[in-house]
């Protein structure tokens, strides 16, 4: 029989049909990107030579600036890991809004995903910088401030192994992922807000890439983004799976965990009616054995041993040892 979904399952299946697709399709525009960046899009002018030197028939005067290819990935990637740490603390809000936990499960594994894109974004860049400016880092307001970005999300990782409690660490984890990405977008708009930066401005309206400088960055850019909504679906899929199994996991416990007290509290009240057959039999053997003599107690202290061992075995083995305990000193009356 067909199990019946949600209107946001449907959605989520929608979307992951589009995963292969997106994945080959982000490959493929990202391929073009590296192989157009190499062979038909120009150099950057450098610095001025101190002579003229004559490459392919031309004079050139300025250093062509090969390290300059680094800008055709290293900026898509870095926009990539802004989109999708901006769908990590989306859906962070939207688990502090409702309380569930599939809202935690997406937003920890955006955070994967971006942290991926944070650790290729800082390798680009300091490959960039070595070549461009001679050294490997520059504390420059764009460097610094996406460094503060990558340690935040390093430090979502940590807190959340921090906390062991379930709830403490999913509503820990989204304030503080939901704070990270404020630092995401003043990355994006420092070189702006600080126009001593030394960093270029990629994203401006007074200047623009010529076509063959454009039409790669547009690929990487298009397919990067690509590439990082399959990882991300990918991710969701495989860490959704894992949830439900968690979930599954907590289930059967506390179904056992019931079935065990049930048990447990069964097992009581077939004790306490074993305790009180005995007790009623020990009370209705006394009044002869106190007018016959201290003899005619045997046979009821034997009959009360009998029926405390049968009632014994059908309740749990803890609460046997414990009533077999008690019946091991018979209650007989004293001699005058």
């Amino acid at each position: 029989m067909a199990q019946n979904k949600t209107p946001v399952q449907r959605r989520g299946e929608r979307w992951d049909r589009l995963v292969p697709a997106a994945l080959v399709i982000g490959i493929l525009l990202v391929i073009a990107d590296v192989v157009w960046t190499f062979t038909l899009a120009p150099l950057v002018q450098g610095a001025v030579l101190s002579e003229t030197v004559v490459i392919a028939g031309q004079q050139v005067t300025t250093k062509l600036l090969l390290s300059q290819k680094i800008f055709y990935l290293h900026v898509p990637v870095a926009v990539a890991s802004f989109a999708v740490m901006a769908f990590g603390a989306f859906w962070a809000v939207r688990f502090l809004m409702t309380g569930e936990r599939r809202y935690d499960g997406r937003s920890k594994t955006a955070m994967e995903v971006t942290l991926v894109f944070v650790v290729a974004t800082m390798i680009s860049g300091d490959l960039w910088t070595r070549f461009e400016w001679g050294v490997w880092w520059v504390w420059e307001p764009r460097l610094t401030t996406y460094f503060i970005l990558m340690l935040l999300v390093i430090g979502y990782f940590i807190l959340r192994n921090a906390l062991d409690d379930p709830e403490r660490r999913a509503r820990f984890s989204a304030v503080f992922c939901i704070v990270a990405f404020v630092d995401a977008p003043i990355s994006f708009l420092i070189t702006r807000l600080v126009p001593s930066s030394i960093h270029p401005v990629v994203f401006r309206t007074d200047s623009g890439l010529p076509p063959m400088m454009l039409i790669p960055f547009l690929l990487g850019l298009f397919g990067m983004l690509l590439v990082a909504f399959a990882l991300t679906r990918i991710a969701l899929g495989i860490n959704g799976a894992a949830l439900e199994v968690e979930m599954l996991k907590e289930q059967l416990e506390e179904q056992d965990a019931w079935r065990e007290r049930a048990a447990a509290d069964e097992a009581l009240e077939r004790l306490r009616a074993a305790g009180a057959k005995v007790a009623a039999g020990a009370a209705a053997g006394l009044e002869p054995a106190t007018s016959g003599g201290v003899g005619s107690n045997e046979p009821v202290t034997g009959a009360a041993d009998a029926l405390g061992a049968d009632a014994l075995t059908s309740v749990a083995p803890d609460a046997a040892e414990t009533a077999a305990s008690s019946l091991a000193t018979p209650n007989t009356p004293k001699e005058d």
